[in-house]
């Protein structure tokens, strides 16, 4: 469905940059190639000025949180670029391109399976870089769309469940891991409060809002209703979660969030590890080879490595780096 939903919304946008186009060439006379690269460029300021301005609010909100805490202008600038980047390579090519494709997996790879969850408005196409990296690595790779894309968390669940029955299914191993991004962190914790913990090792979140996030004020969606700082569902998961369950979550979390604010308190869960990356936006999480490196530390000390379809003895949890 997000597939189809972004297919339509570039086509009408196809459509508007060549109408605006013929227009500047017809009525004032720009060269057909000006008129058309000026009028492909609208779109991306467009993006990059939205991006901006959740920067702007993030900022305000971190500068409330942890007023003693300084990372310069240079710092947000730059995670303000490499998200519109991020942004543009989600919505126009990574979801379109990778939707239904099968991920990158190392079959008969001997570390800890990974599931990959993703967020808001997204699908599996933004994981392919780091289904790339984690097979690479000797991970076997499982994922999911999360549909229907406004629906509520409580749909999604389901579709986790099943996504846990095939990897674990593929690969023969009781246990496996789960890495979600964004709202994907939410719908995990979900999973896990109705499934209990016996097939899952570790959870691994990026920029997920587990105590919601002031920007749902914005967002449309029975699903963003429920991650509203204070809503009674979010009460009423907490409520249903174990210091067990809530021991297997490392969560990583950029204080310069743009989706997820007030970004320490909206992305803390009580019993987690916190591991904090400064100077990355919120879509950016999900492409950062730094990143990618803590998570996958975080699954190796909580699942340890597979011989002979065998797990290993756990290592203990990493420590909290937040």
């Amino acid at each position: 469905m997000m597939r189809r939903l972004l297919t339509a919304l570039i086509a009408l946008l196809a459509i508007g940059v060549v109408a605006f186009a013929a227009w500047l060439h017809r009525s004032h006379g720009w060269h057909p190639l000006a008129a058309f690269g000026f009028a492909l460029l609208l779109p991306v300021v467009f993006d990059a000025a939205l991006l901006g301005l959740q920067f702007v609010f993030g900022a305000w909100f971190r500068a409330q949180e942890a007023p003693h805490e300084h990372y310069g202008f240079a710092t947000a600038l730059r995670a303000w670029g490499r998200e519109v980047v991020a942004s543009l390579r989600t919505f126009f090519w990574a979801q379109i391109r990778y939707a239904s494709a099968p991920l990158p997996s190392a079959e008969h790879g001997e570390r800890t399976p990974v599931l990959l969850v993703h967020g808001y408005v997204c699908n599996r196409g933004i994981w392919r870089p780091f289904a790339g990296w984690l097979a690479a690595r000797g991970h076997p790779v499982e994922s999911v769309n999360l549909e229907p894309v406004f629906g509520t968390i409580d749909d999604y669940v389901p579709i986790v469940a099943e996504g846990v029955r095939r990897l674990r299914e593929r690969t023969g191993r009781d246990r496996i891991a789960i890495v979600a991004h964004s709202m994907g962190g939410v719908v995990a914790r979900a999973y896990l409060a109705r499934a209990g913990d016996a097939s899952v090792c570790a959870v691994v979140t990026l920029g997920s809002p587990h105590a919601g996030t002031w920007l749902a004020q914005l967002g449309y969606g029975r699903n963003v209703a429920q991650m509203l700082p204070g809503s009674s569902w979010l009460d009423a998961l907490a409520m249903r979660e174990t210091q067990a369950t809530a021991a297997l979550f490392t969560t990583i979390w950029s204080p310069h969030d743009n989706i997820v604010m007030p970004q320490q308190a909206s992305q803390r869960l009580a019993g987690a590890t916190a591991v904090a990356v400064p100077g990355r936006g919120h879509l950016q999480l999900a492409y950062d080879p730094s990143v990618w490196r803590i998570a996958a530390e975080a699954l190796d000390a909580r699942c340890g490595t597979f011989r002979s379809g065998s797990p290993a003895s756990s290592a203990a949890a990493p420590p909290d780096r937040a």
